[in-house]
């Protein structure tokens, strides 16, 4: 096992000698915060107690009674911009591959005059505060931080990164309150920022005004914790005595509570539950959500829904566009009893299911769900190979209505007849080695013809040969129904915007080069705003959000453009032999369109095929999704698809 490596700032006192000055000559101060150093001391207790490190840095700069304008550290333990870029150095030179550094930043955040390094796309640079800043040095801006961060990365060591900080120009944590100094608009840069920035690689990429936080999407082994949108306010506040900020506090007190569990909460959980505590400050999660906090398995749970209970009716925020179809039943998570809704109305953004009056009112009028059985909406047919006996077929049947509700055959497939045409038809036969079973699907919805790849299904008796295909006919299944979201969209002629696919670094037309690098170019059309979601529906029957990083749909402005560099991957079980390398394997890269409409298509998200047995349904504290329903809206789905081939071996 690697080792683990922090660097903990905290700022609450702030320098300032007047070598900063605004437009109109007035000297700068930054004002001086009061809980930045307690969220230091909150996190050092928190990992010493149940997340040990090898190295724990810590620079911080707390106020002093006797002098109130020097810290009580010493000087080499300030936090100031070059011993926090000493310690980044310090820290990668000691980390190796298989490692985990993290990072966490408390102190002020604003908006800076771009210099030459800055993103050609970007109006102002997001930038961290140093202690220092207001005495002429530099500050930390997000690319700059994002190029640190790289190099970790790129040596192959995990990253972590939580910052509790604003990112809007001049304003500032405080108990309860934002301070925003008259003069602090859009500071003059001076000398010793521009050379602070000089060798560094010029950022082109960008991330629609966020900080910038990745380098393709999703890289592995990289996550970053935000305590609030670009746009927003992070504060701090009197909690027990102490003031901290509401960010670090939730985090750290969530994860204090869990610790000892059997299994870590996953990022996506820990940012729900923390949103839940310090409304109306969103905060956000960039990179791999799905990874356990500080772990480097990725799990995959059912994203959590809201459900709103009132007068005998549970209203649920996922509708048509989410593939939900009359018949669906959600789960309530935190029930000590299995209570289960059967929807029975469905719209476009919202569900509905109707509860027996004695259950009603015993319910909360508001309780999180997660699905339990999706609905078939018409007859799913499964044929199975005589060979496999009657008693596979009885245990199939069983386990498969656990999984899906509504009408379901499996029947003996005597006559050796493969798939029809129907998407929803699968035929199950032993595998060609005798040791397991195969799993076939229409070409339409499997993307080639044959079995599916990349799957064991072997189990060591008949029972768990056909609960394992049970769990993989009903991954298949769903798949199937996001896939046909498409044709349930308006018409695709006349679109209010353009979409572009350029692939970079390698063969310009598909089949692609495992690992290629693909350009995304998103150009609103029309007059009003519209919002952006893209979803990769991956050759693993993999489904997940590709942008934005958080949960809701990106505004894209009218007349604007958004773009952004991904990496097209294969999962490591359809690598390998020359068999292998020959095959193409698809991507759909599906553009979902609102208008009207911002909302989260997180509760798309699958996990690959083969690991869809350990799927969970979501973690204990965690809160729903809210969606936001509005009258007056379009939308549209636009599916661009490529193939992928495996390197050949070297």
């Amino acid at each position: 096992m690697g080792k683990r490596l922090a660097l903990l700032v905290g700022i609450d006192l702030y320098l300032s000698d007047g070598a900063r000055k605004t437009g109109s000559g007035i000297t700068l101060s930054a004002g001086n915060l009061r809980g930045c150093v307690n969220d230091v001391a909150t996190i050092e207790d928190c990992l010493q107690k149940y997340f040990p490190f090898d190295e724990l840095r810590l620079l911080t700069s707390s106020v002093s009674a006797a002098d109130p304008e020097q810290p009580r550290e010493t000087e080499g333990r300030w936090p100031t911009f070059y011993n926090i870029k000493k310690e980044f150095d310090e820290v990668y030179e000691h980390a190796s591959p298989g490692d985990l550094f993290f990072f966490h930043f408390s102190g002020h955040g604003t908006r800076l005059k771009t210099t030459l390094a800055s993103s050609v796309a970007r109006e102002t640079d997001p930038s961290l505060l140093p202690m220092d800043f207001c005495c002429g040095q530099p500050a930390i801006r997000g690319w700059q931080l994002n190029d640190w961060l790289k190099r970790y990365n790129e040596k192959g060591v995990r990253v972590v990164v939580s910052l509790d900080s604003c990112y809007s120009a001049g304003s500032w944590r405080n108990d309860g309150t934002f301070r925003t100094p008259k003069d602090w608009t859009l500071l003059p840069n001076l000398p010793i920022d521009k050379a602070a920035v000089e060798g560094t690689p010029v950022m082109r990429d960008v991330r629609d005004g966020e900080l910038e936080v990745s380098w393709d999407i999703n890289p592995d082994g990289f996550t970053l914790m935000a305590a609030c949108e670009s746009n927003q306010l992070a504060y701090e506040r009197t909690i027990g005595g102490n003031t901290c900020g509401v960010f670090t506090h939730a985090v750290w007190s969530y994860l204090s509570e869990n610790a000892t569990s059997e299994m870590m909460p996953m990022y996506r959980n820990i940012r729900d539950f923390v949103a839940s505590k310090i409304a109306p400050q969103n905060p956000q999660v960039f990179g791999r959500d799905r990874l356990a906090f500080f772990g480097a398995e990725e799990l995959f749970s059912a994203a959590p829904l809201l459900v709103n209970i009132y007068d005998g009716v549970a209203s649920l925020t996922i509708g048509r566009v989410h593939g939900v179809r009359k018949g669906a039943e959600f789960i309530a998570r935190r029930s000590t009893t299995d209570i289960v809704f059967s929807v029975d109305q469905v719209a476009d953004f919202e569900s509905k299911a109707k509860i027996k009056e004695e259950l009603f009112q015993s319910l909360p009028k508001t309780i999180d769900v997660v699905p339990f059985r999706w609905s078939s909406g018409g007859m799913l047919k499964v044929r199975v190979e005589s060979s496999l006996g009657r008693g596979f077929r009885e245990a199939l049947q069983r386990s498969l209505q656990q999984r899906i509700a509504g009408d379901l055959q499996v029947v003996d497939n005597e006559f050796g007849r493969e798939c029809g045409s129907s998407n929803v038809e699968f035929y199950v036969k032993s595998a060609m080695d005798d040791a397991g079973v195969d799993i076939f699907g229409h070409a339409a919805l499997i993307g080639y013809e044959g079995p599916v790849r990349g799957l064991r299904i072997s189990g060591a008796s008949t029972n768990e040969r056909a609960r394992e295909s049970a769990i993989t006919l009903a991954h298949l299944f769903r798949f199937s129904q996001i896939l046909d979201l498409k044709s349930e969209t308006i018409e695709q002629h006349g679109a209010p915007f353009e979409i572009i696919l350029e692939p970079r670094g390698g063969p310009s037309e598909s089949p692609l080069e495992d690992g290629q690098i693909i350009e995304y170019t998103f150009k609103n059309k029309d007059k009003e705003v519209l919002c952006l979601t893209v979803i990769d529906l991956g050759p693993g029957f993999r489904v997940r959000q590709l942008f934005p990083s958080d949960d809701l749909a990106q505004p894209v402005p009218a007349g604007a453009t958004r773009s952004f560099r991904f990496r097209v991957v294969l999962p490591e079980r359809l690598r390998g032999g020359t068999k292998q390398q020959e095959q193409a394997h698809r991507d759909i890269f599906r553009t979902v369109v609102t208008k009207g409409k911002r909302t989260s298509f997180k509760s798309l998200e699958l996990p690959n095929v083969w690991d869809a047995g350990s799927m969970r349904c979501g973690e204990r504290g965690a809160a729903g999704r809210h969606a936001f329903l509005e009258s007056d809206f379009s939308w549209w789905i636009v599916d661009k698809r490529t193939h992928t081939r495996a390197r050949a071996a070297a």
